[in-house]
């Protein structure tokens, strides 16, 4: 970036026009961690006039290059690492662990996707193995030379605190049950269902199946990649069939790798969501979903779609969400028609399994935007703008077409 920052009474200031009240820092480290700071940032903070958002990308994370490409279509005052660590803030926010002690600011941390509910996938090397910790280095990113690097954590669930609190009890005075903003928003969006169905292409009379992976090999495409081939190749009359990816296989591979991989399943009628597209509107317009037990499946089961669970069982921590959802759910099996097993998982599906599943992933349904609100503008020591807090809706999302465009979008809302 070639334009210079000066250091103000509140933070770093580019003197141009406005000089605001209060600077807040996000911090990203993925596309994923990017989205959840948008769920809220933008409509809870962004739109108060006393406030500027300035953001910059932590370095060092295995998904920095998804972080970039969600950088490079923010349209925002973004500094590079080196700088935006040489500021004071107000308010620093990440929804990802990693380089947090260096931000010079009170920092809040979010657990994006459904919280402490994964084991990290265990490492090459001839050393020992060791115990693996619940929801990653959560003890060795959050304590750093002898402090905790964050001054509040939020969580979705009060049952996360028990699990927080067992890895690191020193978090215990710092834990902040907000609700679920990502989830909040599909929550609202659950009248639009059918406008959602009309404007991503799904008929009256047709069921739209989704197929989602996470990152890794416990992923549906990193157990058995040829799933989508299996799928797509016998879709019966009458389905719809559309893939969500991981950021990190997006970035990971990159796009034009994945859509070589994928493109036999796509001219068999395989719709893909775009990296970078919005994507909870599809889980919203969903009625099966296959994937392996992570949020993206575990949102679409809670509003409503029946699951399959193909992969991911090994890296599933205990009693959370994921593992919930491994009990309840039939799994996929080899010996069986991927199709049929589809078919028999909505007969067999309840709306009461569907209940439990919703009642896990958050314990403040509907009010995230309040309570997020409240905790971020006590933490920058000023007075909560008036009226009620309200989250964005939710957009429509994006195929990727034959000549897909990797920059932002025009996002349109379900018409």
């Amino acid at each position: 970036m070639s334009r210079s920052w000066v250091r103000g009474d509140t933070g770093p200031v580019y003197p141009l026009t406005v000089r605001p009240a209060r600077v807040v820092l996000a911090v990203v480290h993925s596309q994923a961690s990017g989205d959840r700071l948008l769920d809220f940032l933008g409509p809870l903070v962004e739109t108060d006039r006393r406030v500027q958002v300035v953001w910059t990308l932590a370095p060092g994370s295995q998904f920095e290059s998804s972080g970039r490409a969600f950088m490079r279509r923010l349209d925002a005052a973004v500094l590079p690492w080196e700088e935006a660590a040489s500021f004071d803030y107000a308010l620093a926010v990440a929804a990802n662990h990693g380089q947090l002690e260096q931000v010079r600011a009170p920092v809040l941390v979010l657990p994006h996707g459904t919280g402490f509910s994964r084991h990290p996938e265990r490492g090459n090397g001839y050393g020992p193995e060791v115990a693996r910790p619940v929801g990653g280095a959560v003890a060795g990113a959050l304590a750093k030379y002898g402090r905790l690097a964050v001054s509040a954590i939020a969580i979705a669930h009060r049952d996360q605190r028990a699990r927080l609190v067992a890895a690191l009890p020193e978090t215990a005075e710092i834990i902040h049950e907000v609700g679920d903003p990502c989830y909040d928003r599909a929550l609202s969006a659950r009248p639009e269902r059918e406008s959602f169905r009309r404007a991503l292409g799904v008929g009256t009379d047709q069921r739209l199946v989704v197929v989602t992976s996470t990152w890794g090999p416990s992923g549906v495409l990193g157990r058995n990649l040829d799933l989508v081939d299996e799928l797509v190749a016998g879709t019966p009359r009458g389905y719809v069939t559309a893939l969500i990816l991981h950021p990190g296989i997006w970035w990971g591979h990159g796009p034009r790798q994945v859509l070589g991989w994928l493109a036999g399943a796509r001219r068999r009628g395989l719709r893909v969501l775009a990296p970078g597209s919005p994507w909870l509107g599809l889980l919203v317009a969903a009625d099966s979903v296959v994937g392996d037990p992570g949020s993206v499946t575990a949102y679409a089961t809670g509003l409503g779609a029946s699951p399959l669970l193909a992969g991911g069982v090994s890296v599933i921590a205990p009693d959370s969400t994921p593992e919930l959802l491994h009990r309840l759910a039939p799994h996929y099996r080899d010996d069986v028609p991927v199709w049929r097993q589809i078919e028999e998982a909505a007969e067999r599906w309840r709306p009461e399994d569907a209940e439990r599943v919703h009642a896990r992933l958050t314990s403040a349904p509907g009010r995230s935007a309040e309570l997020l609100r409240r905790l971020m503008y006590g933490m920058m020591r000023l007075p909560k703008p008036m009226g009620p807090a309200r989250l964005d809706p939710l957009r429509c999302p994006e195929f990727v077409t034959d000549r897909p465009r990797w920059g932002r979008s025009d996002e349109r809302r379900a018409a």
